[in-house]
């Protein structure tokens, strides 16, 4: 039998969230308040929804995994503060590409951490993902709204967004979806209150229609966006669902430029181009297997 690094439905939940984080970019770029209250306010509106999902699903007597989560509530923290701090400071093109090295990382360390190995054509055609993105970001230079600082923000989120992502991967084989998905929120929420106490954030300074785009960047990308993801991990291999990060900075530039005005021509559609070819050929040369407990739980055959 072909072997594959992926089961069916695990790389479509994987796809339809990653695909939710690109339009979360989107509503992020709409709000005006500073971006510690925005994503504090994300982490409130999202906490009830995994709580009631958790309470719905949980087994009897099952503990949280507070030590495990909670770790990755921490990196998941100081992601969102990079991430968001990030898009304050540059363009959804510029920061989002540099997310988009994930796949390369997770590719090079991911063994160490999930035994999950990965082969030199994989490597190959993730660089021309990358490098496709790279045609997207030079076609928006010279762009207003970009700093030093954001692109320093944007280099700490992808190193914190990868080592969050590779915890979450880990712990997916023994920790439930919507345990682990409970205890990270609330210890990340706990963070970004304390930190925005301590900033003295404007908690009060959303107003009116920005209440809406708030919620639906907890609802959609928030919420739904890393059940899916998280549900997926034991699914794909760690290399494949990352490659499909790639999506990411194709909706959110695409979508900054109708909807928030950044520009987006003919060398940024190029450069998407490019980077969905490369994600989908990166993924193709992966190995198999995924987890038994995928197989059994599935009934596909990944040997």
């Amino acid at each position: 039998m072909p072997k594959r690094a992926y089961t069916t439905v695990g790389l479509l939940a994987a796809g339809s969230g990653t695909f939710t984080w690109g339009f979360g970019v989107i509503f992020f770029k709409l709000t005006t308040s500073p971006f510690l209250i925005v994503i504090f306010y994300r982490h409130l509106i999202s906490l009830p929804l995994v709580l009631g999902a958790w309470l719905v699903t949980r087994k009897q007597r099952a503990r949280l995994p507070w030590a495990a989560a909670g770790v990755g509530g921490v990196l998941f923290a100081a992601h969102q503060m990079a991430n968001f701090g990030a898009l304050r400071y540059s363009t959804a093109a510029v920061v989002t590409i540099f997310f988009s090295l994930q796949p390369i990382l997770i590719g090079a360390v991911g063994y160490r951490v999930t035994g999950e190995r990965t082969t030199p054509r994989f490597y190959l055609w993730a660089l021309v993902a990358v490098g496709g993105c790279a045609i997207l970001v030079l076609a928006s230079a010279g762009q207003p709204h970009t700093s030093t600082v954001g692109t320093v923000l944007a280099v700490a989120n992808l190193l914190l967004w990868s080592a969050y992502y590779l915890a979450t991967k880990r712990a997916r084989a023994q920790v439930e979806t919507m345990s682990w998905l409970l205890v990270m929120l609330t210890v990340s929420a706990a963070i970004i209150g304390a930190v925005a106490v301590v900033a003295r954030q404007p908690f009060g300074s959303p107003r009116g229609t920005e209440w809406i785009y708030i919620t639906l960047l907890a609802i959609v990308p928030g919420t739904v966006g890393h059940l899916l993801v998280t549900w997926a991990h034991p699914h794909v291999h760690a290399a494949a669902s990352s490659a499909l990060v790639l999506m990411v900075p194709v909706v959110a530039t695409a979508g900054a430029a109708i909807f928030v005005h950044e520009r987006f021509g003919v060398g940024q559609a190029v450069g998407a181009a490019i980077a969905i070819v490369g994600a989908g050929l990166a993924m193709r040369h992966l190995p198999g297997p995924v987890t038994a407990e995928a197989a059994e739980r599935i009934g596909e055959i990944v040997t």
